[in-house]
């Protein structure tokens, strides 16, 4: 591969590409802000450089390596949980997140097991109750996964929709970014919790609001 080849493949995949002797670094998309791709390479001749929307800038090495360093460092924290789930359950949730047209998705521990919760967060009005009449556009999922401790993190659903399907690892960092990376795969992806929960709704009742109490009257023998 020639250096002309990479910054033309990953155009669409971010605003900015770091290269570096061996490796690259992704960025800056408006709609992936939240995301870093990580990924090595075998050009020949390869040095530090920074594309922006596939212009060279001019920048110095020193400045380019401490961007990398700082972007390397998002990866060097302790984690909160490690684990892995599978092809299958990668394009269940895929496709929830595609027919609900959803906005984020939130995985979560409980009981050592792993659950996605995935929802569309311009359905939700927190001023408001929702009739039951209406359709929320929420789905819970069960995943298939190695044991794990507890953690939650939410990333947007655009971003998840650009790491290839397959079975994953993922690591929940401490500093509030999960590193993912797909099995057989050259490039991992960290994606920054956007500390957001699907809401809790409440629902219209006619009885909502009036004065009801509840007598227990003792059986009669």
């Amino acid at each position: 591969m020639k250096i002309t080849e990479l910054v033309e493949s990953t155009k669409n995949t971010g605003s900015h590409l770091l290269v570096m002797e061996h490796s690259y670094a992704i960025f800056g998309n408006n709609k992936f802000t939240d995301l870093v791709i990580f990924g090595t390479h075998r050009i020949k001749g390869a040095f530090a450089s920074l594309y922006e929307n596939g212009k060279r800038l001019t920048i110095s090495s020193n400045d380019l390596l401490q961007l990398f360093q700082n972007l390397s460092s998002l990866k060097r924290t302790i984690a909160v949980a490690m684990f892995t789930i599978y092809e299958s359950d990668v394009r269940k949730i895929k496709n929830s997140v595609k027919k609900l047209d959803a906005t984020h998705l939130r995985f979560w521990s409980n009981q050592n097991s792993v659950k996605v919760t995935v929802f569309d967060c311009r359905d939700f009005d927190y001023d408001r109750r929702i009739g039951r009449k209406n359709s929320l556009k929420m789905e819970y999922l069960d995943i298939e996964t190695t044991k794990t401790d507890d953690f939650t993190f939410t990333i947007n659903a655009e971003s998840f929709k650009k790491i290839p399907n397959g079975d994953w690892n993922l690591r929940v960092g401490l500093n509030g970014v999960t590193e993912i990376t797909p099995m057989n795969e050259s490039e991992s992806y960290l994606i920054r919790d956007q500390q957001i929960n699907e809401p809790v709704t409440v629902f219209d009742s006619s009885s909502v609001g009036q004065k009801i109490s509840f007598l227990f009257h003792p059986s009669q023998g």
